[in-house]
């Protein structure tokens, strides 16, 4: 009798990572804090997935992708990349870990040396890892314009002679350069008009069945998020609050604040509506966060305990769908046993 196979190991694993820059609270008295960026986050990306992280500007979401990418440094915590610890590997290791890692950022005319060339933006991860010659790296740069959709012919230009789509494909053809096992794309159409961030997309996602790419894919929009992504993780003040498969996320949120995103997406059928629930309440300062609950403050099913604490843990609600709220019981109880209640 054969042995029932086993699901394979996570391309990514990233086990209670946390990132946490020093603030002075006041100039006058001198005392320094933390600022909580990333905070104990934990999650898993298979090869081959796309997982999706939302939430609001300053979540700590791009921090997060940049401490997975080791452009920044973790404060504690692990992160695996092909099972090897790479928190804390030398120099010489992080440049080797540079070709199987790579980021596309949100701005592309931020990204871009502007006094370079395509050619020699896209080239320019070969020369650091001392890549082939110059013949043969002409020949990969002129492949990659045509990969990603430009004219070979364009490999002479500057970043100013692009439309802002044009350089983001410029930016995603230098990530592909050193053929990458996995993207961290942090918003990487935001930036972009709507018609042309269609065809990003759909150009990240031919070139992830093409070339076999993994993506943590970074953004604020949950409709772009809801098509690309098989797996979404909410983030709020530094923490996961919830993690779901795609369809499970969209289809039955459970903490009160990937409620209250949702309830601002636009739904395909005009004809249904959907209570729009607005977020009362200041957000937390990060670097003195309450006790208790992080999302106390905005939250309308608050209780003593989620004030007092302690801070509540990931709970799962079906297989591969948790959540971190005291509350969710209550919340998505049926309404006759709330009134009964």
């Amino acid at each position: 009798m054969s042995q029932p196979s086993q699901a394979p190991a996570p391309l990514l694993q990233v086990s209670d990572l946390k990132r946490y820059f020093d603030v002075k609270n006041s100039l006058l008295s001198g005392k320094s804090g933390h600022l909580r960026a990333v905070d104990g986050v934990t999650f898993n990306v298979t090869a081959g997935e796309t997982l999706g992280l939302v939430g609001e500007s300053g979540c700590g979401k791009s921090t997060l992708g940049r401490v997975v990418s080791r452009l920044l440094p973790a404060t504690d915590g692990e992160i695996l990349f092909e099972g090897r610890d790479i928190i804390d590997i030398d120099r010489k290791a992080l440049l080797a870990l540079r070709a199987d890692i790579q980021s596309v950022f949100q701005d592309p005319s931020a990204s871009l040396n502007p006094r370079m060339t395509a050619f020699n933006l896209i080239a320019e991860p070969l020369v650091i890892q001392k890549i082939g010659t110059r013949a043969s790296r002409r020949d990969k740069v002129l492949d990659l314009l045509e990969t990603v959709g430009l004219r070979r012919e364009f490999a002479d230009r500057y970043p100013h002679e692009f439309s802002g789509g044009q350089r983001q494909r410029i930016g995603i053809a230098r990530a592909l350069a050193l053929d990458p096992k996995l993207l961290i794309l942090d918003e990487p159409v935001s930036a972009l008009d709507v018609s042309i961030q269609a065809q990003i997309i759909n150009l990240l996602e031919d070139l992830q069945k093409r070339l076999d790419l993994t993506y943590l894919f970074i953004s604020h929009d949950l409709s772009v998020v809801q098509h690309v992504a098989d797996r979404v993780a909410v983030m709020y003040m530094g923490q996961i609050v919830e993690l779901a498969d795609n369809e499970a996320f969209y289809a039955n949120p459970q903490h009160p604040y990937s409620i209250a995103l949702l309830s601002a997406l636009p739904l395909p059928d005009p004809t249904i509506a959907r209570k729009r629930i607005l977020l009362e309440g200041d957000l937390p300062d990060p670097a003195n966060l309450p006790q208790g609950c992080r999302f106390q403050s905005r939250c309308a099913h608050v209780t003593d305990r989620c004030r007092v604490g302690p801070e509540p843990e990931m709970q799962e609600i079906s297989p591969g769908h948790i959540a971190r709220c005291h509350n969710l019981a209550d919340i998505h109880a049926p309404i006759e046993q709330k009134q009964t209640a």
